[in-house]
């Protein structure tokens, strides 16, 4: 009888291990649960974008005016706003205009050549390497191109600014692009 009674204090006390083993176990597999779920989220559906690096660029205010629709002799009045719609700064590289099937810098960052376009507002730093624009943050360019720059507008015609930049945290290349219509 004494040999019954110490295998029933086993059992017992590992019954007694076991449920509180199960507990432990359950609320470990709940929490490791609710972390992946966390994890996969932040993948997936961008849950936590305040900690991600965001970088846009966006156009706006783009203007093309030919005072009184006679480019040989006034040239052409260009203004274009240039925001930075990501939440990392972005540096302005370039800036093109197409017009007629060609490309026409109007600026470009690190060259000796004339720049058409320069900026006249807007919160911004000059750098060697272009003009450095906070989360935000707008910079307005303006210029008048002459007809020795574009050889050929008219009022009516379309043409496309083209602006190209770097994201300044994580280097990835930036461009956009508008439409606009020239005007007297």
């Amino acid at each position: 009888m004494k040999k019954i009674n110490k295998l029933e204090n086993i059992n017992i006390n590992k019954k007694g291990k076991r449920g509180l083993s199960n507990i432990v176990g359950s609320l470990l597999l709940i929490v490791l649960t609710i972390v992946a779920a966390l994890l996969i989220g932040h993948f997936v559906f961008g849950l936590f974008s305040a900690n991600s690096h965001n970088a846009g660029v966006s156009i706006s205010d783009a203007s093309v005016i030919i005072p009184g629709g006679e480019y040989t002799t006034q040239g052409a009045s260009i203004t274009l706003t240039i925001t930075d719609s990501g939440n990392d700064p972005i540096i302005v590289q370039t800036i093109n205009m197409v017009a007629n099937g060609k490309t026409y810098t109007l600026y470009s960052a690190g060259t000796n050549g004339q720049s058409y376009i320069t900026p006249i507002s807007g919160a911004y730093q000059s750098l060697k390497n272009g003009y450095l624009i906070e989360p935000g943050q707008s910079i307005t360019f303006s210029g008048v191109v002459s007809s020795a720059v574009v050889p050929s507008l008219s009022t009516g015609q379309t043409i496309v600014f083209l602006v190209s930049g770097v994201d300044n945290v994580t280097a990835q290349t930036l461009s956009q692009q508008i439409s606009v219509v020239v005007q007297d």
